[in-house]
């Protein structure tokens, strides 16, 4: 049997032809059609609104332009200002305004694009960046080495009288190690202490150059100052 171009099958001979009748495809009614664009329009609706809620931020927070050393003196050039979605809390903390941060000092490291936050800078008037000393120091009279920049140390001093208390709550500035590269135990480091107390310098000096110092890490210890 063979099928002929107008759907009638030509039957081999002695056979009975037989049409066959090919199904169309149907058309969607109205209310599909009505139902499609209902779903299209929502569907649009939720994207705008959802555009809407992820576009640019509106409030632009300071963030740092540069690493910030603790004991530093924030000014324009430390900070820029960029466009950020902040929650609630997040945002109380932050800086939105240049003339907040004027007159404050960073009270630890800040790394470059580190959003600014309250906690990590002085209160405004306390801009005091205080003098800074350096020396040398063996490492396990240094927390073993790994003192780092916004550390607090308390400093103590040994000679032939005995071991006293210099200064509590001292911050470290930085902490290096020495030039040849050295860090085995009995390597050496080289500290810097910003030291706010003007009373605190000579003492300090003295202890350094006459005595034994040991640094002992106080950071997430309560109280003190230098």
């Amino acid at each position: 049997m063979t099928r002929t171009g107008n759907g009638v099958d030509t039957p081999a001979p002695g056979g009975i032809a037989r049409r066959i009748v090919d199904r169309r495809t149907a058309l969607p009614g109205a209310r599909a059609i009505v139902g499609g664009l209902l779903v299209a329009i929502a569907g649009v609706s939720t994207f705008l609104a959802w555009q809407q809620a992820s576009g640019a931020a509106d409030t632009s927070y300071a963030v740092a332009a540069r690493p910030i050393r603790p004991g530093q003196s924030l000014t324009d050039a430390d900070v820029r200002f960029e466009p950020l979605d902040l929650p609630a809390g997040l945002a109380a903390a932050a800086f939105s305004d240049a003339s907040a941060l004027e007159g404050r000092v960073a009270l630890g490291p800040i790394g470059d694009g580190e959003l600014v936050q309250l906690g990590q800078v002085s209160d405004p008037g306390q801009a005091s960046p205080g003098a800074e000393l350096s020396f040398s120091i063996a490492r396990d009279r240094a927390v073993d080495g790994r003192l780092r920049s916004g550390d607090l140390v308390d400093v103590f001093v040994t000679d032939d009288a005995g071991t006293t208390a210099v200064a509590e709550g001292v911050q470290v500035v930085d902490a290096t190690t020495s030039d040849d590269g050295s860090f085995g135990p009995t390597g050496e480091l080289t500290v810097t202490l910003t030291v706010a107390d003007p009373a605190l310098r000579e003492p300090l000096i003295q202890a350094v150059r006459e005595g034994e110092v040991t640094l002992v890490r106080s950071t997430h210890m309560s109280g003190g100052g230098g």
